[in-house]
Formats: C-alpha cells, sequence, structure tokens
C-alpha cells in the first residue's frame, strides 16, 4: 500500500503532466474558424 505522501506526489506529478500536455496539445490542434449553421 501507498503512503499518503506517495499518493500525494503521484497525483502532483499526473497533474503536471496533464497541464503541460494541454500546453502542448493547443499548440498542434487546428483552429475551427468557420462559423457554424444550423
Amino acid at each position: 500500500m501507498f503512503s499518503e505522501s506517495k499518493v500525494t506526489e503521484i497525483y502532483c506529478m499526473a497533474d503536471d503532466f496533464c497541464k503541460e500536455f494541454t500546453l502542448q496539445q493547443e499548440k498542434y490542434m487546428i483552429e475551427d474558424k468557420q462559423t457554424k449553421h444550423r
């Protein structure tokens, strides 16, 4: 079983990864500049 501090450390690492991944992903996403009509 993991100690509480180890769980917190793993959570922080995952959170940092997700933040960085989102920033990098936004660089390569294609923007939709068309207006959508229904």
